[in-house]
């Protein structure tokens, strides 16, 4: 195990096969974890962090950062600035923090959150749970069973054909939209029915297999303006 330390400059610190912990501090760092269950720390400015294989754990701190966590299951906190986020291989779990922030789980079972900010999340392949928090944010679950919640503000949920059973928890009619990717699909394309629950379940012809579902939403509720086809 080694702990490297940046300067105040531009940094590039690589870790070893072991359990590193690398700290950039002030400058424009490049932190390489390499193999091993690591702990990179960005410090101030717009650093780049790629963790490597191993149970990471990644915290870009402050500037516009870019974090990558590669194989294993991995944390990443992206804290204040517009910050990229990806997962890569595991089950991951991707904080954006402050700012507007594009969180991509990558494949494996990932739980993503935007927090403050207008945040662009994509689950990837997988069991995905994401949760936009404050802000208009995008949440796409991708392919696998996915959970949704936008939080506060006009969230854009987006869907393609054969993305899985998603539930979307809080869809605002009115505020939310739903948007479905599918050439060209409409609104009277749409099979919309309610469940056992009363929730609104929305399917469409060669969707089979996969389906949304409105958490206390009636399909009595739902109407045109609620979706955007692309």
């Amino acid at each position: 195990m080694a702990t490297i330390n940046g300067t105040a400059g531009a940094d590039r610190l690589v870790g070893t096969g072991a359990a590193d912990v690398l700290r950039g501090y002030a400058g424009q760092d490049k932190l390489f974890g390499q193999a091993g269950a690591d702990t990179l720390f960005g410090g101030d400015q717009n650093d780049d962090l790629f963790g490597g294989d191993g149970d990471d754990r990644l915290y870009g701190e402050n500037g516009d950062d870019d974090l990558e966590g590669g194989a294993g299951d991995d944390r990443l906190v992206g804290g204040a600035g517009n910050d990229d986020l990806e997962g890569g291989l595991g089950n991951d779990t991707l904080y954006g923090g402050a700012g507007n922030d594009e969180i991509d789980g990558g494949d494996g079972d990932d739980r993503l959150i935007g927090d403050a900010g207008n945040d662009e999340l994509d689950g990837g392949n997988g069991r995905d749970v994401l949760f936009g928090g404050v802000g208009n944010d995008e949440l796409d679950g991708g392919k696998g069973v996915d959970v949704l919640s936008g939080g506060a503000g006009a969230d854009i949920f987006v869907f393609e054909t054969g993305d899985g059973k998603d539930r979307i928890t809080d869809f605002q009619d009115g505020t939310d939209k739903i948007e479905l990717d599918v050439d060209g699909l409409g609104f009277n394309d749409l099979i919309i029915r309610s469940n056992a629950a009363g929730d609104a379940v929305i399917t469409w012809a060669g969707n089979t297999g996969s389906s949304i579902t409105l958490d206390d939403v009636s399909v009595a509720n739902l109407g045109a303006n609620d979706f955007i086809f692309d």
